[in-house]
């Protein structure tokens, strides 16, 4: 198994389940970076994945709005 990039210590982080929740956690690392309390290549990959869960994040509200719009169409086309 391959060694882990960060102290076995870390803690976990909370879920992530919203945009405001990626934004609080991106500050926190951004100021953890810069008083060099994080590897700056964790950091960039965790960014990256950060990035790719707001893609998630939104493509995940827009599918549930999108359904709720279907649903009020669907409801008002039964016969």
């Amino acid at each position: 198994m391959a060694d882990t990039p960060h102290p076995p210590k870390t803690p976990p982080v909370a879920r992530l389940k919203s945009l405001e929740d990626v934004r609080r956690y991106l500050a926190r690392l951004i100021n953890e970076l810069r008083r060099g309390e994080v590897d700056p290549a964790i950091a960039g990959k965790i960014g990256f994945l950060c990035n790719v869960l707001i893609s998630v994040i939104k493509d995940g509200d827009l599918e549930g709005r999108l359904a709720a719009i279907e649903a009020k169409l669907n409801g008002g086309l039964e016969s």
